[in-house]
């Protein structure tokens, strides 16, 4: 064999090693930004979370919570969960609440039985009809904006159905579909309580709202 030819089997070789690579080191990142492109994005808000042990509605009162958009994005509520943790103070009794998606409560108020979300959205600049779906978390046209508030509908509760141990305290289905296990007007709910309120975007999977809320 020829000297010169005996050096072009590892020049190729070589190479061909490094065509190879590239190849890989392409298809690698192709494949990773297909992953980026696809990931969701979390969207940015400002909110504020306000809970009440017993809040004031003309001539009743019930446990009552509010979720305000302060600033930022746009939430689709169907692309959130809140999740609830308090722990009972002096007590074992801990209530872990998941919301997600649209679920209707039967609140039982004066004029008779009407059907609302767990929670819905009210803006005092405008009209909202608590009876549309629209307007219910988790419904896929309820848009959370800048200036609105999440209720529970606490307003319609004045009915004469009131909790167990406290005559005065209207029954508020909403709240316990967010506080599982909670004896509400048993004392178990009360001032100064601490709840752990998480908002989270599901799509990302990313907390936008992560604090510990003490009740009023």
């Amino acid at each position: 064999m020829d000297s010169k030819d005996s050096g072009v089997s590892p020049v190729v070789g070589v190479m061909l090693m490094l065509a190879v690579t590239i190849m890989i080191a392409a298809i690698v990142s192709a494949t990773a930004g297909n992953f980026s492109n696809t990931e969701k994005k979390a969207p940015s808000a400002i909110l504020d979370v306000s809970i009440y042990a017993h809040k004031q509605y003309d001539d009743f009162s019930t446990p009552a919570m509010v979720i305000r958009h302060i600033s930022g994005n746009v939430l689709q509520t169907k692309d959130l969960q809140i999740v609830t943790y308090y722990s009972v103070p002096g007590s074992s009794n801990i209530s872990r609440g998941s919301i997600m998606g649209e679920k209707p409560v039967d609140v039982k108020g004066s004029s008779g039985t009407t059907e609302y979300g767990v929670l819905f959205i009210k803006d005092d600049s405008r009209f909202t009809d608590p009876d549309s779906h629209a307007n219910w978390f988790g419904n896929a046209s309820a848009s959370f904006k800048p200036g609105d508030i999440l209720v529970t509908p606490a307003q319609s509760c004045d009915s004469e159905d009131a909790y167990p141990g406290d005559p005065e305290l209207k029954e508020n289905p909403g709240m316990d579909q967010i506080f599982p296990n909670v004896n509400f007007g048993e004392d178990e709910f009360v001032q100064g309580g601490v709840v752990s309120v998480k908002i989270i975007h599901t799509p990302s999977g990313q907390i936008i709202y992560d604090k510990d809320v003490v009740i009023s």
